[in-house]
This record gives C-alpha cells, sequence and structure tokens, in this order.
C-alpha cells in the first residue's frame, strides 16, 4: 500500500486529504507542523510528501530545503500544496526539487487529487 505523508497546520485540511486517501485505498499519515512533518518522514519513509506553504514555525519552503538536505529523505517526491498562488514561490519550490506547486483554490478537488496520485504511480 502507497503511504502519503501531509504536512499541514489547518486540522480540516487534514480531515478531508486522510478521508479523500483513505477511502482510495492510500495509507494517509499527517503532521501539523515542519518539525514533526521531518520527524516523520526520516520514520515513516512515505513514498510521496504533501506540504502546505503557510505554517506556524516553518514553511514549507523550508521544510522542503531540509527533505531535499538530508540523505534519509532527498528522494521521497515532494508536492506543495497551498492556496498561495504566487509565480515566486512556486519557481522557488521547484528549484528546490518539488515534483508540483498545486494552488488549491484554482483546480477543483477531484482533479488535484488526480495529479496527487498520477505521482504514486
Amino acid at each position: 500500500m502507497k503511504k502519503i505523508l501531509l504536512i499541514e497546520d489547518d486540522k480540516d485540511q487534514i480531515m478531508l486529504y486522510q478521508t479523500k486517501f483513505e477511502l482510495d485505498g492510500y495509507d494517509f499519515i499527517s503532521a501539523e507542523n515542519g518539525q514533526k512533518g521531518l520527524e516523520r518522514a526520516k520514520k515513516e519513509k512515505p513514498n510521496l510528501i504533501l506540504i502546505d506553504l503557510l505554517m506556524a514555525g516553518m514553511t514549507g519552503i523550508q521544510v522542503l530545503e531540509k527533505l531535499k538536505s538530508d540523505p534519509d529523505t532527498k528522494n521521497i517526491p515532494a508536492v506543495i500544496v497551498t492556496n498561495l498562488d504566487k509565480q515566486e514561490m512556486a519557481e522557488k519550490a521547484m528549484a528546490l526539487g518539488a515534483l508540483d506547486f498545486i494552488v488549491k483554490s484554482r483546480i477543483p478537488l477531484r482533479e488535484m487529487m488526480s495529479r496527487i496520485k498520477g505521482f504514486l504511480k
């Protein structure tokens, strides 16, 4: 079973993703901040990491930088999932090694889930 880690500080978003992914047969785990996300990524070795951009303590960009600089997590695919539609943030995330930068408010949930699942094939 493919495992997905969501690093997100919004509990409602966590519940939404958890419901969707578990119904589709994925093993879903989450972390409510960047530090816990880094710890879970090292311990759980997910097949894909979804990272919110705006979180207290550590931004999604900082989390991505740390993931990609750690030998234990640098090869785990990561996708930024956010409502912040800023081109410079998307460019920075992609330069750091993100597979995609998805702006949640721009696409329907079904399309977003389809894009994410495409990275797990």
